[in-house]
């Protein structure tokens, strides 16, 4: 073998030996993160061990697994204690204000949203919300199925606890969804969790068990005994909702000897806590006084979440056995944490027994202060209920919207995936000289494959309304001159609808905006309800909208039009607040025999003209435009 072949023969050696090496390692760093994006359940020690390791393995130049390793770090900070959260406050703090310049979108967000979490833990619920919010809004801009899931599930967890439960279920449901899809089970179980939970707050609490024990035996057939402990304190809280407290402190038990067993000290006060209420409502009141003096040893004003139903539970204690001004003492502690969380389910409960103490003081002023703020809140409590209401239909009939809407995110992402994958390759393959032309002709052809689906999909979106999801003016006013011309030469009728909504202005100013979009959807919906056909129906201005019917004359138009405000009608009262009069106006023109109209333009126009009779007219009426002969 001559020396330059003998020589080029060593050097390819050595550099498929090291491409391999770097290729094992971050094989190997790619494992240990799946496990972690999967939300496999880890001790803490685990966790510890595998971040020691990926610093290790990870070289300072990859930048994409160097973020990851620091979301990882944001997300394991030790939150047992106050000063634990204070320290990953302080830390994710100074994380964020040092992003670096070219830091990836999602690096920023998913770090906004541990942030987020720690706010969340130190009792800033707004903060926390405010933190939630950016993070959603930065992870559907960007189509970050991940980060959408996670930052909804959190936000969604985060409405569930203030009584929110319409927001809740919106987002907990749409996370789930998020979840299943992208078969990252152990994630999609923590989110099934907060949705059981918000039933049980909700007032549903035998759904609530269905999913604690579904989720119970999922945990318990993989051996996963922490997170089987935390469903069985969650069941008693349904049980107690129940009525059924006996067998709610046959659960709390088995927790609370777990966690007194492991010496985990402040999850055994909170299960004792839980017991304490079961045992009130039993009339077991001194049982119940020596499981709060043993939980008030361990909870502080530090941790308001359990020290506010530590010191209600105090105060119905002092109040059956009638020490009314310590139990006010008690309530007045409680109702400082409640407020500080916005926690309404709770303060509702206070400020009802915090009436009945004043109605037994004979203060009848302050229990009627009390009682007036119980009747305003509960009012808001009830008025997210019947939101939630409103909030499962939804669901029920969106279902498959947004199951479409997640493919084709899915979609996006995994486009997104195959294209770093590639980069990356190529960054690899530069080391490999000889296979270099090859690889580049492989990747201009997939990049080439995905270009032309890429401009597909921007066609679709270029002719499609971003609110509605219904053709634009181009497209359907393109639609329109082809059935146009066809009626010319086939001499058929073709008649259309121009209608808007009445008084829209109105609307925004009065209701918002976000109310204005929806009685836009609204309208769109009871267009397509009446076309059944999706390209027959546009979006041509702001709050205007355009209906082509084909083989439809003059008579059968003018019904339709008619119809239509009726379904306009019966969908507002469905979508839209009660107090919302939702209307359309409408102008209807018909391509007849002796019609002189010889472009789609000027039909149009003779609609166009109809529709302002019908607002001269006073609105909230369809006119036709005349003949022309």
């Amino acid at each position: 073998m001559s020396h330059p072949v003998r020589y080029l023969s060593l050097l390819l050696l050595l550099l498929f030996t090291q491409h391999f090496a770097v290729a094992e390692e971050k094989t190997r760093v790619d494992k240990i993160f799946e496990k972690h994006d999967r939300g496999e359940t880890m001790t803490p020690e685990a966790v510890k061990e595998d971040i020691a390791q990926l610093s290790k393995l990870i070289p300072a130049d990859d930048v994409v697994r160097t973020e990851k390793l620091q979301l990882l770090k944001c997300w394991n900070q030790a939150s047992a204690t106050e000063q634990d959260i204070k320290l990953a406050l302080a830390y994710t703090s100074h994380v964020l204000a040092h992003i670096p310049p070219g830091a990836s979108p999602h690096y920023v967000t998913d770090l906004t949203l541990c942030h987020a979490w720690y706010v969340q833990l130190s009792g800033d619920m707004k903060g926390a919300m405010e933190g939630y919010d950016l993070s959603v809004k930065r992870a559907y801009e960007h189509e970050d199925l991940k980060l959408i899931a996670d930052s909804r599930s959190l936000r969604g967890a985060l409405y569930s606890y203030i009584g929110d439960f319409s927001s809740a279920l919106d987002d907990l449901v749409t996370a789930q969804d998020l979840y299943e899809s992208l078969n990252l089970t152990g994630w999609a179980n923590f989110n099934l969790a907060d949705i059981a939970t918000s039933f049980r707050r909700y007032g549903d609490p035998k759904s609530a068990i269905r999913y604690y024990n579904k989720l119970k035996n999922i945990y318990s057939k993989n051996n996963n005994q922490g997170q089987a402990i935390l469903v069985i304190s969650d069941i008693g809280l349904a049980l107690d909702e129940l009525g059924e407290h006996q067998q709610a402190i046959a659960q709390f038990l088995i927790s609370y000897r777990y966690y007194k067993e492991h010496q985990q000290t402040i999850a055994a006060a909170i299960v004792a806590t839980n017991i304490a209420y079961s045992l009130i409502k039993l009339n077991r009141l001194d049982e119940a006084e020596r499981y709060l003096t043993e939980a008030g040893a361990v909870i502080t004003e530090k941790e308001p979440i359990d020290y506010s139903f530590m010191k209600l539970f105090m105060g119905e204690i002092k109040f059956q056995r009638g020490h009314y001004d310590d139990a006010l003492i008690d309530l007045a502690k409680g109702e400082t944490a409640f407020r500080s969380l916005q926690n309404d389910r709770g303060l509702v409960q206070l400020l009802q027994l915090k009436s009945e103490i004043y109605a037994a003081m004979d203060n009848l002023p302050a229990a009627y202060r009390a009682l007036q703020e119980l009747m305003a809140l509960t009012k808001k409590v009830d008025g997210n209920s019947l939101d939630l209401q409103t909030t499962e239909l939804k669901v029920k009939f969106d279902t498959s919207r947004i199951k479409l809407e997640n493919e084709r995110l899915i979609e996006n992402q995994t486009l997104k995936e195959q294209e770093l994958a590639l980069l990356e390759q190529n960054r690899s393959l530069q080391y490999i000289v000889l296979l270099l032309t090859a690889c580049i002709l492989v990747i201009v052809s997939i990049f080439a494959y995905k270009q032309v689906n890429r401009n597909r999909q921007l066609q679709v979106v270029a002719l499609t309304d971003y609110l509605t999801q219904l053709p634009n003016r181009r497209h359907i006013y393109a639609q329109a001159a082809k059935y146009f011309q066809r009626a010319l030469r086939q001499q058929h009728p073709f008649s259309v609808i121009i209608f808007d909504a009445d008084h829209f202005k109105k609307i925004n100013d009065n209701f918002g905006h976000e109310i204005g979009d929806r009685a836009l959807i609204t309208i769109a919906n009871a267009g397509q309800a009446l076309t059944g056909n999706k390209d027959h129906l546009g979006r041509i201005g702001g709050e205007e909208f355009l209906i082509l019917l084909p083989n439809t004359d003059a008579k059968r138009a003018w019904e339709l039009a008619h119809q239509l405000q009726s379904k306009i009608t019966e969908l507002s009262h469905q979508e839209l607040p009660n107090e919302l009069a939702l209307t359309v106006s409408a102008g209807v023109a018909t391509l007849e025999e002796k019609s002189h109209d010889r472009d789609f333009a000027s039909l149009l126009k003779r609609a166009d003209k109809a529709l302002y009779a019908a607002k001269n007219a006073g609105r909230n009426c369809v006119k036709s435009a005349p003949s022309e002969t």
